[in-house]
């Protein structure tokens, strides 16, 4: 999982640098889309938990054709969760990204993207639950068979498609949308191809309506709160770039630089947070609970130790990071307070990442949208905006670390109670 993360947070750097050279409005125009791709991404990764937690509880108790089956009825979900977010997104495309505080010259740029990538929307969606079903199979493999294909085929067409390498013609914004179009494609084909033939774990069989009517059932139980817990997160950076956005252009440019960073930052944890659920499904299938809390801590200790390794090294080469992704002493300047800044505080935020995905599995995805609500609101949002407001930009970037310092607290707590009480009931 760790190389399919890789390739997948370096896509995200990869399209930033690109777009970087066609100019400060158009690397601006990347910093809202961000968010409001995250916010598609984030459904595929909810639908993905939800059938990944069931799955991998029936793979631990060997239930492999009820696996088979709710697989494929967590697909029929897909289809429509699918077209309703894409649907509403192409509906409402121009107020969403005005009401994020995108000008006019910066719009612009953004529909010039936006009307080609939202092809894109929901082919992403399948692709991430078909990774995520991988991982519950315990076919990492393929999981990162799918991301690295992906990305590839986007690195390969992004420069192509950019500035015309070749007989390819010169699209700008438009090209860089078409090679994540294109390497989306491929990656759905993939993911279908080795899930229906290889693994044989999507039924043509039309379901008996009542197993079909259970496994739904059990899919929203799960997925709506995941698809909350999970769209929270974007919607949160969507509000930080809306406060960020009132400093201007070039403080939004460096802002979607500094985000693209932290997701390459944070990778392992991402990695960790694709295969602990899986293993804490497993294993609760198989009545293991000690292996359950053992992994738990290890991978909390874990995290925080590595995260503050890599703070450092942000820290340390803050000045020549920003020198890659622009000229322009105020882009840069904003990229080196957010490295110097921010990334202390991502062990924490890496804990609370893999706290929300174990609630899922442990069976209380509630308590995953309690903690990413009460991060947005009662932490993020008020030490956000009195921070900028009395401090600046910079104060601004304080109140997301301790934003995520106070979240960490509380999930923590939450976390301790549900294992105390799964206990309990063993």
């Amino acid at each position: 999982m760790l190389y399919a993360l890789v390739a997948i947070m370096s896509l995200g750097l990869v399209d930033s640098y690109f777009i970087s050279y066609l100019g400060t409005d158009e690397l601006a125009a990347i910093g809202f889309i961000v968010p409001i791709a995250s916010v598609i991404t984030s459904f595929g990764l909810g639908l993905g938990m939800a059938i990944s937690s069931l799955t991998s509880k029936l793979i631990g108790a060997s239930k492999l054709s009820s696996a088979a089956r709710l697989i494929t009825d967590g697909f029929y979900l897909t289809t429509v969760v699918a077209a309703v977010s894409t649907g509403i997104l192409i509906w409402q495309m121009d107020t969403i990204f005005v009401s994020l505080g995108a000008q006019s010259e910066t719009l612009v740029h953004i529909k010039e993207y936006m009307h080609t990538w939202i092809f894109a929307a929901p082919l992403s969606i399948y692709s991430m639950v078909c990774a995520s079903t991988f991982r519950a199979l315990g076919d990492t493999a393929a999981s990162a068979r799918i991301a690295i294909t992906m990305t590839l085929t986007n690195i390969i067409l992004d420069p192509l498609l950019i500035f015309g390498l070749g007989p390819f013609p010169e699209l700008g914004m438009q090209g860089a949308a078409l090679a994540t179009v294109l390497a989306v494609v491929l990656s759905v084909i993939l993911g279908f191809y080795e899930l229906a033939i290889r693994e044989k774990f999507l039924l043509l069989a039309v379901p008996a309506w009542k197993d079909f009517k259970d496994n739904f059932n059990q899919l929203i139980q799960i997925a709506i709160p995941a698809l909350l817990a999970n769209a929270i997160v974007p919607i949160t950076a969507a509000a930080i770039t809306t406060l960020v956005a009132k400093f201007g252009t070039d403080a939004v440019a460096g802002y979607g630089v500094g985000t693209r960073l932290e997701q390459v930052s944070l990778m392992i944890v991402f990695a960790l947070s694709s295969t602990l659920p899986m293993f804490i499904g497993q294993n609760l299938g198989a009545n293991q609970l000690v292996r359950i809390h053992d992994a738990i801590k290890l991978s909390f200790r874990f995290i925080v130790v590595l995260q503050l390794f890599i703070f450092i090294i942000l820290l340390l080469s803050a000045s020549s990071i920003a020198a890659l992704f622009s000229s322009e002493a105020s882009v840069q300047n904003t990229i080196v307070t957010y490295l110097w800044i921010v990334p202390l505080s991502y062990g924490l935020s890496g804990v609370v990442v893999l706290i929300n995905v174990a609630m899922n599995v442990l069976g209380k995805p509630k308590l995953a949208v309690y903690i990413n609500l009460v991060k947005l609101f009662i932490f993020y949002l008020p030490l956000c905006y009195f921070g900028s407001h009395w401090f600046g930009l910079k104060g601004l970037f304080v109140g997301v670390a301790l934003g995520n310092c106070c979240t960490y607290v509380y999930a923590l707590i939450l976390l301790n109670r549900t294992l105390i009480e799964l206990k309990i009931k063993s």
